[in-house]
């Protein structure tokens, strides 16, 4: 298998680092960064670039007030409260990975027989295109190309789009650049998938554009 179709391109890991994803497309990243420690650790070099040009730039201002309320925070030893998201499942009890607490999870809603999605609403981006997607066994998802980038992060099962054989814990990375897309399921297994887009997909299908507007992708 061609290892560089099972990750984030070094682009997608720079923008994630610099805060440029979407937080749909940025949630997908996080997931396949907690449980790939090749990419965690390229992240770690991003994010060391980027605070060696930050220590080029000139200070910045800060006000006497927000100053004097920094101090005061220190002075009292005060830790700021977070509340720990619970933890999220699907809608049949699916435990999904850490990265994805916080995360509201729609029902399971009907495409075919064989193809179910679920909506993810992302914390503050309600509005992303983001889904989990379940593809029976041997079924494959409508073919599609791309007008912007397509993260998708295999939970369980697996599945081939002609390019490589994907397994959990993979992501794939789609774009303008890869004219036809028809993921298919392998193995006995269905499969589950989290993925999100920047743009609507082209779909190539009747069924996919008839469900299209349904599931925002």
């Amino acid at each position: 298998m061609t290892d560089a179709f099972r990750h984030p391109s070094d682009e997608t890991l720079q923008r994630y680092a610099s805060g440029g994803l979407r937080p749909g497309l940025a949630l997908v990243v996080r997931v396949h960064l907690g449980g790939c420690p090749s990419c965690r650790a390229a992240l770690r070099r991003f994010d060391a670039v980027g605070g060696a040009l930050l220590d080029e730039l000139p200070p910045a201002r800060i006000s006497p007030v927000l100053l004097e309320k920094i101090f005061a925070r220190i002075d009292s030893g005060e830790a700021p409260q977070e509340a720990r998201p619970a933890p999220v499942f699907t809608a049949d009890g699916f435990a999904l990975p850490a990265a994805m607490a916080g995360c509201r999870i729609g029902p399971w809603r009907f495409v075919h027989p064989k193809l179910r999605w679920a909506r993810v609403e992302v914390p503050g981006a309600e509005a992303d295109r983001v889904i989990l997607l379940k593809i029976a066994a041997g079924f494959a998802a409508p073919a599609h190309s791309h007008r912007g980038l397509e993260l998708t992060q295999v939970l369980a099962g697996g599945f081939t789009d002609g390019r490589a054989q994907y397994e959990p814990g993979d992501l794939i990375e789609a774009d303008e650049s890869l004219a036809d897309h028809e993921p298919r399921v392998t193995g006995d297994e269905d499969c589950l998938c989290l993925a999100a887009v920047e743009k609507p997909l082209r779909i190539h299908s009747l069924l996919g554009r008839l469900f299209q507007p349904l599931m925002g992708i």
